[in-house]
């Protein structure tokens, strides 16, 4: 599945410890997940969740700070439009959609 490809290529660039993955695979739940980029309220989108795992759960103030965080572990604005045409437009139509790519994406990440 190429969204679990697009994902595994971030993380592998976030270079997160065997704890840290553990930790993400943990929070890739429904309650914890937005549709969309970055964060929505206290829910985050995949991508931001494991930077804020990497960044010591770091509170994010806005996206510009997400962005800047992203392209300084390698991340490109390609990877992530990769992921989220991927993710999170099919994810809006549905959302039993939604729980399926979330699992995927949580089985792909180890």
């Amino acid at each position: 599945m190429m969204l679990k490809y697009f994902y595994k290529r971030i993380l592998q660039k976030l270079q997160l410890s065997r704890e840290q993955l553990v930790q993400l695979r943990g929070r890739l739940t429904k309650q914890n997940i937005c549709k969309g980029s970055f964060f929505q309220g206290e829910k985050m989108c995949p991508n931001t969740t494991a930077l804020a795992i990497k960044e010591d759960d770091g509170n994010f103030l806005n996206a510009k700070e997400v962005k800047m965080l992203l392209k300084k572990y390698g991340i490109t604005a390609g990877d992530l439009c990769s992921f989220y045409l991927l993710f999170d437009l099919p994810a809006m139509l549905s959302e039993t959609l939604f729980e399926k790519l979330l699992g995927g994406i949580k089985a792909g990440g180890r």
